[in-house]
């Protein structure tokens, strides 16, 4: 697998504490079976989705991707 997204999912724990879990993605699309057969949906802090293993676009504009 060659992951192009990277997703931190933070779920609450006891005594106020949190626990990471980072899973590595092909498409977006496959975070909500991560979700899904994860703890309770409800125990969802947050999630952070960030880009990976995009050397050729790394630099890339909103601007500069319109003309592609």
């Amino acid at each position: 697998m060659n992951p192009r997204w990277q997703a931190t999912v933070w779920y609450r724990v006891a005594d106020g504490q949190s626990v990471d879990v980072i899973h590595d993605l092909e498409e977006l699309e496959d975070l909500h079976d991560y979700v899904e057969a994860g703890p309770h949906f409800d125990t969802v802090e947050k999630i952070d989705v960030i880009r990976v293993n995009h050397v050729d676009g790394a630099t890339l504009t909103v601007g500069q991707a319109k003309t592609l």
